[in-house]
């Protein structure tokens, strides 16, 4: 059979703003973005003797007239508005439509309009029956994955090289422990943390066509003993295989503050180079900003030569009084080398987004605007355009007095100089 994947497209948090190309120095950090993992990841566990093609309509049109055996969508809520475009016109010129990604799996009712079947959760091992069920004629509409199957092996070289595919993304767990009402994991990916063998990610980053990359699972910089002793390892094979290639890491203020020296000095041999520092998700931004263990955490982290890409996250409800001052204070004294500005977003599915809609809080539910550059909800004490307003200041203040180079040289610093290097040749 011939299966035809899609990634469709979807606007980074400053793409909708075009007006701001030139004015500001920091506009490649807010249109920043990478290779889909899940759809490269999904294409890997297709079985040998299948045909597989990939499109990434944010480089390229996506050709309609194509008659694949199966178009597969794998899509996140932002792309949702994209996908549901190219599943309606595939399918009416009789072409079989599976979704699968965080959106199909949060949302599958909603996916099931415009898709002929959905896979919930990860695919592996799912597809031998799915397969069988569309040479039948049968096609089930929902498919559930297991947490716990085997991870396959990403195929990266589908991607076609193009100016955005910088940095890659390395897959090493799946499933989170903790209850977190904004996220969108344990539904996914299991109420339990399933590592990948750690062979598996070595073998996976060796193979990268990127010069730089993405640890995209926020477990590894968990405080419990397990996350600890996993990612210790994974720091060390890292080291002793004499990697050459820079990388990042994702973490949550309050997990920051709870890294060991030693960790920080294993993290800089590994050549982590920066931390990706979600702030005002978890808890009120106002309280991380204030909070001087996180403080000390941050330049403990650059006293090692790890950079800090800060993520402001605007519309807590936890957030009381205006939070501008006290980002720019803590931006001066940790001396924060790139900064992004995010508008709270409720994602369908999770607790977050079911207690606004109790509340009648939902104010937009156009999923492209679902991007963390839209006010999707009515914010407490102040009103939408007020927010948005805030965050396109914020933007303004923070890279408003940077030079398009010194804002290269902090790329250079956080990312390595692999971020400027397009992808190249794979052997996966």
């Amino acid at each position: 059979m011939h299966l035809h994947f899609v990634f469709p497209r979807w606007q980074k948090l400053l793409e909708g703003r075009p007006e701001l190309r030139e004015a500001l120095s920091g506009y490649e950090i807010g249109d920043f973005r990478m290779a889909g993992l899940g759809v490269a990841t999904a294409a890997g566990a297709v079985p040998a003797g299948h045909g597989v093609t990939l499109v990434d309509e944010n480089a390229e049109l996506v050709d309609t007239s194509v008659r694949p055996d199966l178009v597969c969508l794998g899509f996140f809520t932002p792309q949702a508005t994209s996908a549901y475009a190219i599943a309606d016109r595939f399918r009416a010129a009789g072409v079989k439509v599976l979704g699968g990604g965080i959106h199909p799996t949060m949302a599958p009712e909603d996916a099931l309009v415009h898709c002929d079947a959905v896979v919930q959760g990860p695919v592996e091992g799912l597809w031998e029956r799915i397969l069988a069920d569309l040479a039948a004629g049968r096609l089930e509409r929902c498919y559930r994955g297991d947490p716990a199957a085997p991870f396959a092996r990403p195929r990266r070289d589908l991607f076609r090289r193009s100016g955005y595919l910088r940095a890659g993304i390395v897959q090493t767990a799946r499933g989170c422990h903790l209850r977190c009402d904004f996220c969108i994991v344990p539904e996914c990916y299991g109420r339990a943390v399933v590592l990948r063998p750690i062979a598996e990610v070595i073998e996976d980053i060796a193979t990268l066509p990127y010069g730089c990359f993405f640890f995209g699972d926020e477990n590894l910089l968990f405080p419990d003993a397990q996350s600890r002793a996993y990612t210790r390892e994974l720091l060390r094979r890292m080291i002793e295989g004499g990697e050459q290639r820079d990388c990042f890491m994702a973490t949550y203020p309050h997990f920051l503050t709870a890294i060991p020296e030693s960790d920080l000095a294993l993290m800089a041999a590994a050549r982590v180079r920066q931390i990706y520092l979600i702030m005002g998700l978890s808890h009120p931004i106002g309280e991380e900003l204030h909070h001087s263990e996180v403080l000390t955490a941050v330049q403990r982290m650059k006293e090692h030569g790890i950079e800090v890409l800060a993520s402001f996250t605007l519309g807590h409800d936890g957030d009381v009084a205006p939070v501008a001052p006290a980002i720019a204070n803590f931006c001066e004294r940790t001396r924060t080398n790139l900064a992004e500005f995010v508008l709270g977003t409720p994602f369908p599915g999770t607790a977050l987004y079911a207690a606004l809609e109790r509340a009648g809080r939902i104010i937009d539910r156009r999923w492209e605007h679902y991007n963390g550059a839209h006010v999707v909800f009515q914010p407490r004490g102040e009103s939408p355009e007020s927010l948005r307003e805030r965050y396109v200041a914020l933007w303004r203040w923070f890279y408003g007095p940077i030079s398009r180079l010194a804002v290269r040289g902090r790329c250079v610093r956080g990312f390595g100089r692999g971020i400027f290097t397009p992808a190249g040749p794979t052997s996966s």
